[in-house]
């Protein structure tokens, strides 16, 4: 029998990011991840993908191109099934037009992040509305046919699911992981957590064994390609995502484009060197991640030091992020030093970044910033401490826009970033 099961869709529907000209020599719009020699077909999809629904006017004006010709590739992709005729926009005093988007139903989406310890899941329609969001924790032992094989049922359980809720077929297939991460070739290179999990031909895999395209990527760039093309702050051309929790990554948004650096391997905050607390340099991983701070209290607890922190263990008596925020909150100084130590290492690498890039915001998320209220409140007053005077008081400190979802959004957006750049003339 199927778990219950969240039907509630949340839209996937983007927006136009900030033209790019000086970077790519090419006329019409680009999307969020560097596109070149798009096809008008492609583009026309993917530019109502982001804005649909709109008019064959608005369209034109869009993409910089005359209006017969725009009408004419919409009707071969209206009698192709690609875009359907939606509603009529608010009348100006003529004939009010008619609005395109794309066909929600003409394919879906199975989303998929996996960290190491979580698969993820989710599924969505062709628009990007995601639906069905299902957590499960997994144990990694070694041997990275188990994961594979964990994957395939998560991905075959949500297809089950659009065929038999929705009546979508699936055509598509995204995947998020943590680590390093060939996009291009779809291999998954390493992750920090499992050991000996090495070069995994991830995208292969599963498309042999599902017989559609499957888009393999970085969790924290697919998550900021979301937040570029359906966030709450997706209008803003520079900005970086920092995402705190079991690891430290940052995403980097500069001229209305994600970037991906060689390999994908953009983003490893956590590799940033930074003094530890006996003064030793090293990973800021290993001194201010979720996972360092419950070390460092297991550590500071064995040492003798009091603290309330054991009170406030998990289910199974471990100490967690959590009930270090907690003590915290409640006064413990042990927890309080813990988490100021914590938000300073962090705050002079985000200072750090904002003095070179000078984004106009900085978008927070992750389980330490959703759990710990007084982390986020450190960690922001260190960074604008750091942070040159004009650029402390002019940068805007943001909540991300998904939550816990954010993974398999990432990996609907990169999913279908990939499809609507798919189509030929």
């Amino acid at each position: 029998m199927r778990n219950a099961r969240s039907k509630q869709a949340t839209p996937l529907a983007l927006t136009t990011p900030t033209p790019i000209a000086d970077m790519i020599p090419v006329r019409l719009p680009v999307g969020p991840y560097m596109r070149r020699g798009d096809s008008r077909r492609s583009t026309i999809l993917h530019e109502l993908w982001r804005e649909g629904p709109i008019s064959r006017g608005s369209l034109a004006e869009r993409m910089n191109l005359n209006l017969p010709m725009v009408s004419a590739c919409v009707q071969d992709l209206i009698r192709d099934g690609e875009l359907i005729e939606e509603g009529y926009a608010s009348s100006t005093g003529g004939r009010k037009a008619q609005l395109l988007d794309v066909n929600p139903k003409r394919g879906g989406v199975v989303a998929i992040e996996f960290n190491g310890s979580m698969i993820a899941s989710a599924s969505s329609d062709i628009k990007g509305r995601l639906f069905n969001h299902i957590m499960r924790p997994v144990t990694y032992d070694g041997r990275s046919g188990d994961i594979i094989a964990a994957l395939i049922d998560a991905i075959r359980y949500q297809a089950d699911f659009l065929h038999e809720d929705e009546g979508i077929d699936l055509t598509r297939i995204g995947v998020v992981m943590s680590g390093h991460v060939d996009e291009e070739n779809g291999i998954s290179i390493s992750i920090p957590c499992c050991p000996g999990w090495e070069n995994v031909p991830v995208a292969q895999m599963l498309s042999e064994e599902f017989g559609v395209p499957v888009a393999l990527g970085k969790d924290i760039v697919a998550t900021t390609l979301a937040e570029k093309v359906s966030g709450h702050y997706r209008d803003l051309s520079d900005f970086l995502v920092l995402h705190l929790g079991p690891g430290l990554g940052m995403g980097i948004v500069l001229c209305g484009m994600v970037h991906r650096g060689h390999q994908t391997s953009v983003g490893e905050l956590g590799t940033v060197l930074a003094p530890g607390p006996d003064g030793a340099f090293g990973p800021l991983m290993e001194h201010s991640s979720g996972e360092a701070l419950v070390r460092r209290a297991k550590q500071i607890i064995a040492g003798g030091s009091k603290s309330s922190i054991p009170h406030h263990v998990n289910d199974s008596g471990e100490i967690t992020p959590e009930g270090i925020f907690r003590a915290a909150d409640m006064g413990d100084e042990v927890a309080r030093t813990l988490i100021a130590a914590a938000a300073d290492q962090i705050g002079v690498a985000l200072a750090s970044t904002v003095n070179l890039l000078a984004p106009q915001a900085v978008l927070f998320g992750g389980s330490l910033v959703e759990e710990g209220e007084l982390f986020l409140k450190m960690l922001q007053e260190s960074a604008r401490k750091y942070m040159l005077p004009q650029l402390a008081t002019a940068v805007r400190f943001e909540p991300a826009s998904f939550g816990q979802q954010a993974g398999v959004t990432g990996a609907v957006a990169m999913a279908l970033n990939a499809h609507y750049n798919g189509f030929a003339d």
